[in-house]
């Protein structure tokens, strides 16, 4: 195979389907090579059946290691190449944020902030305590504060004899990040960079107005949900919950009395989480258990089994919200992504829930940043589906990421010419 050609992975490792999308990096000239005018090709996509989990959570690493060798020998059947490393997304119900606050008095009179001062009081923000298995996966400004003058976005450059900061801070299970890490490492991928996937969705499928506006991310996967959500142009709240697609699943095998792989069928063909789809006098068959005769259920019945379920998981959300001091009335709606998202009558529960518009987001969106070259990365029209938003917002996330090494490698390199050629001239 191939070793030339240059690749960007993402793998989302689903509870469900474990995925693995690959892109080859395309420079458009010159400029390319410095990271600017950059562009992804498809190369593939691989998909397996995911092993090893329960609840969002790694409990069998071989098991899911498999799973990861499956869907990556598939996209590199696709991409006719080896593929080395990859950006990887953690999700599930350990990832938690937390607000945090620091300040620095910087002088008597006041003076120009400097981007070191910024960073300073950034990593003061950092320091907080956390319990012994918990890290810090993401630390974002949410608002800096200037002696009275609160609400500024970006304070380099500015006035002032002292500097605060509000961040956010994403955080998750040391433990359950390490198994990703480790089932990855062991399938034969290199982890170049993690991400919290609501993280990677929502910096990439909401549009800036519905950011600024305030906006929440519902991320309705096989095992877990997780959230975020945005106000003033920041990330305001991240949290996750270990309820999912397959705990409606679940509720449909028990309730009705048939077999799980029968019940995800007849969830997707039949279900519905909104009463205005209830179709009365539509019935369905239902196979039953062991050797039980099949029989006719009305969809009304389903529809009960359904509704609870969605309405807690929407419900988990506001609570999330409203103890981040956040409205659940949010002006710029609620976005669902996520295989749970297929899930007929959804957005009309969310908006209900909510009290604001709700959409779909889809690898499209993702795709449509006001930031990115004109067909920066063109999926077959078969993948814009809800399940795939995940793995190309991871796609994305580490392409910004290695723009930004990129970028800061090339000034570092510049610097040192003109640091050089000044001692040169020195002398």
């Amino acid at each position: 195979m191939n070793q030339e050609r240059d690749f960007l992975v993402a793998v989302d490792l689903g509870s469900a389907r474990t995925r693995v999308l690959a892109a080859e990096v395309i420079p458009a000239g010159p400029a390319g090579a410095e990271g600017k005018d950059v562009s992804l090709r498809f190369a593939g996509l691989g998909e397996a059946e995911s092993q090893g989990w329960r609840k969002g959570a790694v409990v069998d690493l071989d098991a899911v290691t498999i799973s990861v060798r499956a869907a990556t020998g598939r996209a590199e059947a696709q991409a006719g190449a080896s593929l080395e490393s990859a950006v990887v997304g953690l999700g599930g119900a350990h990832i938690q944020g937390v607000t945090s606050r620091a300040g620095l008095p910087l002088a008597a009179r006041p003076r120009e902030i400097t981007r070191d001062d910024v960073r300073r009081v950034m990593e003061t923000a950092r320091g907080i305590p956390l319990p012994d298995d918990r890290e810090i996966l993401h630390m974002l400004p949410q608002q800096f504060s200037l002696d009275e003058q609160s609400g500024v976005h970006d304070p380099i450059g500015l006035q002032s004899r002292s500097l605060a900061v509000q961040v956010h801070l994403v955080t998750g299970s040391v433990a359950a990040s390490q198994s990703v890490v480790t089932a990855v490492n062991r399938a034969g991928i290199i982890v170049e960079t993690v991400v919290a996937e609501a993280l990677a969705v929502g910096e990439s499928v909401l549009t800036r107005e519905e950011r600024e506006l305030g906006s929440i991310v519902v991320l309705l996967g096989g095992g877990s949900t997780e959230f975020a959500a945005y106000m003033q142009g920041s990330l305001w709240m991240s949290s996750g919950i270990p309820v999912g697609g397959d705990h409606f699943t679940n509720d449909v095998a028990i309730g009705l009395h048939t077999p799980p792989p029968e019940a995800e069928t007849i969830k997707i063909m039949f279900g519905s989480v909104y009463a205005s789809w209830s179709h009365d006098g539509v019935s369905f068959e239902v196979p039953g258990l062991a050797n039980r005769a099949p029989r006719m259920v009305p969809r009304k019945e389903l529809l009960d089994i359904l509704v609870p379920r969605a309405q807690e998981v929407l419900g988990l959300a506001v609570e999330d919200l409203r103890r981040a001091g956040l409205d659940p009335r949010l002006g710029g709606g609620a976005v669902l992504a996520g295989g749970g998202a297929r899930l007929h009558g959804i957005c009309d529960l969310a908006e209900q829930t909510f009290a604001s518009p709700a959409r779909i987001g889809l690898p499209s969106d993702v795709l449509a940043q006001d930031d990115l070259p004109p067909n920066f990365l063109e999926l077959p029209e078969a993948f814009n589906q809800p399940e795939y938003t995940t793995v190309v917002a991871l796609l994305l996330y580490g392409f910004r990421v290695r723009s930004m090494r990129t970028q800061r490698a090339a000034t570092k390199r510049w610097k040192d010419i003109l640091g050089r050629k000044a001692r040169e001239g020195v002398r």
